[in-house]
């Protein structure tokens, strides 16, 4: 437990010190109806589950406030320019929305120092994509509704197959990208390995591997990883989506995405911004 006496107040004057409800009238129905605290939590559990996470939080964006900052512009902008309404796509509207969360829900948990939770979260979003975009290739509408029920569970490689097939069958039609970006050594599937191996907290990949500590502890290094699988993951299924979703438009703010891809894009980045999103 952190002692009271161990803190370190911040300036009066940064809006990060202090906390508040948002007004009732943010909202269009307000949670818990505005009534008064029913079981406040006391003071000590609300430190332990705290004050770690805000000194990495408070770190982080003293330190990696324009990675922060973007993260959070990339999330906004994936939610505009996606499928805004069911009927708007057969295939992509519900993914899309699910891709949202994990896109805003990932740079939060990272902020906080949880890189490891947050790395997985990324996985979640780009094998939903992919496999709803291999679902709208074949206007399979029938397995589709199936997997959105959960009584049929597809398989991220056999997304990728089914993707690679039409990719060779259509690599001209401007919507379809070639092996190089689903194929058995593409993009895609390298991209969910390395995301696979936070998952599965595979040695080298777990949180305390990361921290070398008990944590959470603020790394440069590991938001700085966190950013640009973040990066890496959005830009491929804003390919997937348009894929799937041929009015896609991408945002100007994701186009630097693929002007700076990492590794996981084996130096793919550029092309696929000319094929898929051309200026």
């Amino acid at each position: 437990m952190i002692r009271p006496e161990s803190l370190r107040a911040l300036p009066s004057e940064d809006f990060r010190a202090a906390r508040a409800y948002l007004a009732d009238d943010v909202f269009l129905s307000v949670p818990g109806g505005g009534s008064p605290p029913t079981d406040p939590i006391d003071e000590e559990h609300w430190a332990g589950l705290t004050r770690l996470p805000t000194d990495v939080l408070l770190r982080t964006t003293d330190y990696q406030g324009r990675m922060v900052a973007d993260t959070y512009d990339q999330s906004a902008a994936w939610i505009h320019a996606s499928p805004h309404v069911l009927t708007a796509s057969d295939f992509m509207f519900e993914p899309a929305l699910d891709a949202s969360d994990e896109f805003h829900a990932a740079p939060f948990i990272a902020v906080h120092g949880h890189y490891r939770q947050a790395v997985a979260g990324l996985r979640n979003a780009l094998e939903g994509m992919t496999v709803a975009a291999a679902f709208a290739v074949r206007n399979d509408q029938a397995r589709y509704v199936d997997w959105r029920a959960g009584t049929h569970e597809p398989k991220f490689g056999n997304a990728c197959d089914i993707l690679a097939h039409h990719a060779t069958l259509a690599a001209a039609d401007g919507r379809i990208g070639g092996p190089g970006l689903v194929g058995p050594a593409g993009v895609v599937r390298t991209l969910y390995g390395n995301l696979c191996r936070y998952a599965h907290s595979r040695a080298g990949h777990t949180n305390f591997a990361i921290w070398q500590s008990n944590g959470p502890v603020w790394i440069q290094g590991g938001f700085t990883k966190f950013w640009i699988d973040y990066c890496d993951t959005i830009a491929a299924c804003y390919v997937l989506l348009k894929i799937g979703w041929a009015p896609l438009e991408l945002p100007e703010v994701a186009r630097p995405l693929y002007d700076a891809t990492g590794p996981n894009w084996l130096g793919l980045g550029a092309a696929t911004e000319r094929e898929f999103f051309p200026a």
